[in-house]
Order: structure tokens, then sequence, then C-alpha cells
């Protein structure tokens, strides 16, 4: 995507370039609701697109009074570079959390991932101190399931983003969201290996039918968010 290209969504939103590393920043998108917000949702979204398509789903959050903030990786969408690194990764991620706690209270910040993000995500809830760690078709480890997950960055195959690991050092409570039909990352090998390992920190729900990219758009999917973001 060229850096001159200019995002349109059906609700306001703020573009922010994210300082990384020198020379390198990673382009990021905040919605905020239009009532008095609860705090902010950073959304580390998963491996096919960008941003422009990513904060389509803007609204779910922000009707729910959370302000959100999508980011794109290196090498997605208005991004600097690419990794070389797995510790570039991390890096990242908390560099976006940093941003995120000059804007928000850290007692109001939500972290979300969404399928290559939960790895993204649980690494950052385990060095920070979010209030809540919302997983959407988490892995149990990056490196355990690359061998039939479809095509990625040739960048990402080596990687292990141990998930499991990440999650022992996570203080805030855990929701987990995972299709039934997910045939993609199957929660038998994965979110339900992770419940067990941490049953007392760990909501585990069953989407209904839905697949690996078709959580969102179902009611269930909407029911239980509305009710989570009730709580928080």
């Amino acid at each position: 995507m060229e850096k001159d290209y200019v995002y349109s969504f059906d609700q306001p939103f703020e573009e922010i370039n994210i300082n990384v590393e020198k020379d390198i920043t990673l382009n990021a998108l905040l919605f905020k609701t239009n009532t008095t917000s609860k705090g902010l949702i950073l959304y580390f979204h998963g491996n096919a697109g960008a941003i422009h398509e990513w904060g389509t789903r803007a609204s779910l959050y922000t009707e729910n009074k959370f302000d959100i903030l999508f980011v794109d990786y290196r090498g997605y969408g208005k991004s600097d570079s690419f990794y070389e690194e797995e510790s570039e990764l991390y890096n990242d991620a908390q560099k976006v959390y940093d941003y995120a706690k000059t804007r928000y209270d850290e007692k109001n910040i939500i972290v979300l991932g969404f399928s290559l993000g939960t790895g993204f995500a649980a690494y950052t809830a385990a060095k920070n101190r979010p209030k809540l760690l919302i997983l959407e078709a988490p892995y149990y480890a990056w490196n355990d399931f690359i061998a039939s997950i479809a095509p990625v960055p040739k960048m990402l195959i080596n990687y292990e983003i141990p998930s499991y690991k990440f999650l022992k050092e996570v203080t805030c409570p855990i929701q987990i969201f995972h299709g039934t039909h997910d045939f993609l990352i199957k929660p038998e090998e994965n979110s339900k290996r992770l419940e067990a390992l941490y049953p007392e920190k760990i909501k585990h729900t069953m989407i209904k039918g839905a697949g690996h990219n078709g959580i969102y758009i179902t009611k269930q999917y909407y029911d239980e968010l509305k009710n989570l973001l009730e709580r928080y």
C-alpha cells in the first residue's frame, strides 16, 4: 500500500504513526465511541489484509462504549520495514502499548488479538497490566501449527510465538472466543489446550457454526461481546 493512501470509513477516525525504532513507524487507526468512553481496546489483527479492511469492524466495539486502536505490523499496509527477528515483534507490541498508555489509563485498556495477533496480544498482556485480554481463534504456539496454516509471510514462518508461555504471566482475566467450525486453527489443538493449562484465569466460549474468519459476524459473538464489555 502506498504511503499516500487515504483511508475512508463510515465513522470518524484518527490516523496515527507510532515510532517503534529509529526510522520505523507502524501505521494505526483510532476510532472513538460517540458516547463517554470506557477505555481503549488495542486490536492486534490477523494475517490477512491490513487496517484499511480491519477498521471496518470498529463499530462492534465503539457501539459498546470503547475506543479501538487498530495497528498494522511491519510489512503491512502503510507500516515501515519488515521483521528480521522474533524479538522485533515483541518490541513493536510493547511500543504500541506504551503509546496507548500515553492516551489512556492502563486500568482502562483491553488487549484483543485475532488469529496471528493473539500471540502478540498474549505477550503484551503478560508484560503489562491491562484490565482484560480477549483472544479470538488463538493458537497454542505459532510453530506448533505452522505447517498446516495457510500461506503466511516468510518472515514469520520460523517464529515460535509461544502463547501458552505468555499466558502463564497474564494477571488479568482472559476471554477466548473460537468458532466450532474453525478448521484452520483448530480449537481442540489450540484454545482448548490453553484453557486446560490455565482454567482459573480463562473463560472459553465456542461460537457455534463459525469458521476461522466468521466469528465476528455472528449474532452469538455480538451478544457475548456486548455482555463482556458491559462488565468492563
